[in-house]
């Protein structure tokens, strides 16, 4: 199989996974409405809502917590793209763990740029020796797993928030 033609496949699923379908009518692995990737969940979660712990604040029991470390791995992979070293620091791309208003902003941010900065460097890629290959696919399973994540905590997030606020009579 040609090169271009994997790296064609990747980037469907990839951008699936983070911007969505490109069509709705017909998905590969996520749901069918427009925004059901990665970007489009996160769009409309409030900074509280990003920063609702599911566990005492332990690493990764935050959407941001889960949006830095998307942001980590998609930084890392543009950089071996690009033919810079890996900083593969695992346990530092778990720091985050919530953010204010500006600071969600700027997460979101940074992780809509490296996902189209990745896309970018795919197009870029006229063979990509197996190490390379390999990761990229992984980064896809990857996606898949937060994005699963992401759906959960902002679901747990928004019942805990209507359960501990009394409701208007």
């Amino acid at each position: 199989m040609e090169t271009k033609a994997v790296i064609q496949s990747i980037t469907t699923l990839f951008s699936e996974a983070y911007a969505g379908p490109a069509d709705p009518s017909s998905t590969w692995f996520i749901d069918n409405e427009p925004d059901s990737g990665i970007l489009g969940l996160i769009s409309g979660v409030s900074a509280t809502e990003a920063s609702w712990s599911s566990n005492h604040n332990d690493p990764g029991t935050t959407i941001a917590s889960h949006v830095e470390h998307l942001h980590w791995s998609l930084a890392n992979a543009n950089e071996a793209l690009e033919g810079k070293e890996y900083q593969g620091n695992w346990k530092e791309s778990w720091n985050t763990l919530n953010a204010d208003k500006a600071k969600w902003v700027r997460l979101k941010n940074e992780l809509r740029s490296e996902f189209e900065r990745l896309l970018g460097n795919l197009q870029k890629q006229a063979e990509m020796p197996g190490d390379y290959l390999t990761g990229v696919m992984a980064l896809l399973p990857h996606a898949a797993y937060h994005l699963g994540t992401i759906r959960q905590l902002i679901e747990r997030a928004r019942s805990s928030a209507s359960i501990s606020q009394p409701t208007e009579r």
